[in-house]
């Protein structure tokens, strides 16, 4: 904790997706790996079925365990949905902030 990278990732849904598709790919290139068994839990298995829909050829088995994904936005989601000013201001304030980040900030011991 406290020594992993901090990305900078796309607030747009497709390009983050290929940001996350891009890093797997960096990886297995990294490991020197021609085909290999990918497995992805919850929200890995949805980046783990775009990794394989992206490239087939690289990916020998694909496991996928309680997979899941974002359905698109309704176009009137806006217009159903009245939150208040405050909530909006405290969701950006933290938006930022991953679930460890007490922990980074902490850093190593």
């Amino acid at each position: 904790f406290g020594r992993s990278s901090r990305p900078s990732f796309s607030n747009e849904a497709v390009e983050a997706e290929t940001q996350l598709v891009r890093s797997v790919e960096e990886w297995r290139r990294e490991m020197q790996l021609e085909k290999f068994v990918l497995l992805g839990h919850s929200m890995g298995g949805f980046l783990a079925a775009s990794y394989a829909i992206r490239y087939p050829d690289r990916v020998k088995h694909l496991i996928l365990a309680d997979p899941w994904g974002f359905p698109e936005k309704p176009a009137d989601a806006h217009s159903r949905y009245q939150v208040p000013f405050w909530v909006k201001a405290i969701a950006y304030v933290i938006q930022p902030l991953n679930p460890l980040w007490a922990v980074r900030v902490a850093g190593p011991f």
